[in-house]
């Protein structure tokens, strides 16, 4: 590696952190876990899968499909374990079996599988999960079909939602009209800059909205390895009753992650010219996924736009995809407080965009 590649590196890596992290806090709100969770998904999975994956230049984390099963599972854990030190304990079960049957997947060599899926099949899939997300995020809004409203004036929430949608496809607009070179655009972020436009007027203005919360945090790191440690599954939850009740989420889980990481892959190759490793993909995936369970974060996979997006900002070798990582891990650390000054409207209008990206 010479100084212009790893400076090149570091930038890509740098400007898809931006993107990276306002989706893994905004999909962590929607799993149910929090956005720290969701935050801590999008900094440990990437780290991993650059290192040891298949596809050479990547960007993995949460996603929107992960994140709608994700959210199901934290649903059905509460009902059936109202305790949450159990339901918490259920769900990292569930996390870490996915992460071995995935893992498994790769070991047994079915990466080739994916050449027979269908392409009906694949677009019929991810359109789903985009009306997924829409009628989650919209039942939260109105209140309605069994969710409980975001807290506020349902007008003003429904403005910031919506206006938080415009932003994000206007600031890309804006910025190329701006006679900004081009070589900077990426450095502004539509996602990034629609939060924060959107969460300095809301605070400015003192709207009485409800707010993202970010669920289990760092306050020191004693208290967050007590937090792994008592969240990791005991002998009460690891039971056959249990593990036939976690087995099916897993296993979706666990189809979900294959489908969306090498179909990315898919893409990721084309692009490149090389050609992905797709077993060691799986099992690196399984390995990033199981250990983000255990830190309490929220699945997720390779994520298309994201790994577009850094090969588009010139990555040249996986150290891209590590100090994406890294930089969502330095900003979770240092700026997880301004989080919870983000109006909770603003994730459902990033997540309305997510559902129309995929």
């Amino acid at each position: 590696m010479n100084k212009a590649s790893f400076i090149k590196d570091l930038l890509a890596g740098l400007t898809v952190s931006f993107a990276a992290l306002s989706l893994g806090a905004a999909f962590g709100a929607m799993s149910g876990r929090g956005a720290f969770a969701g935050m801590i998904g999008a900094a440990v999975i990437p780290i991993i899968t650059s290192i040891f994956g298949g596809t050479r230049l990547q960007a993995s984390g949460p996603t929107a499909p992960m994140t709608a099963v994700t959210a199901l599972i934290v649903a059905h854990a509460y009902d059936v374990f109202p305790e949450k030190i159990f339901a918490e304990q259920f769900i990292t079960l569930i996390f870490m079996i996915f992460g071995v049957t995935i893992i498994l997947a790769g070991v047994l060599r079915a990466g080739r599988l994916i050449q027979l899926v269908p392409n009906t099949v694949v677009l019929g899939f991810m359109n789903g999960i985009a009306v997924l997300i829409w009628y989650d995020q919209i039942a939260k809004l109105f209140g309605i079909l069994g969710k409980k409203m975001i807290e506020g004036s349902l007008w003003l929430n429904l403005t910031i939602a919506l206006a938080t949608i415009c932003l994000i496809f206007l600031i890309p607009y804006l910025i190329k009209k701006s006679g900004i070179k081009a070589q900077y655009h990426s450095f502004f972020s539509g996602l990034l800059f629609a939060i924060l436009i959107m969460t300095i007027l809301a605070n400015l203005m003192g709207l009485d909205v409800q707010k993202v919360e970010l669920g289990n945090t760092i306050e020191s790191f004693s208290e967050y390895f007590a937090i792994i440690s008592s969240y990791f599954p005991s002998s009460q939850i690891v039971t056959q009753q249990n593990l036939i009740l976690a087995l099916p989420y897993a296993l979706e889980l666990t189809m979900l992650c294959y489908l969306d990481s090498l179909l990315t892959a898919l893409v990721v190759d084309k692009m490149t010219g090389e050609k992905t490793n797709q077993n060691k993909e799986l099992m690196a995936q399984g390995l990033a996924n199981g250990i983000s369970g255990i830190l309490q974060g929220i699945p997720g996979a390779q994520a298309t736009i994201r790994s577009v997006l850094l090969i588009k900002e010139n990555a040249q070798t996986r150290l891209a995809g590590i100090m994406l990582g890294i930089f969502v891990l330095i900003s979770l650390v240092f700026f997880k407080d301004f989080i919870t000054l983000i109006p909770a409207a603003v994730f459902a209008g990033v997540l309305v965009k997510a559902g129309w990206d995929v």
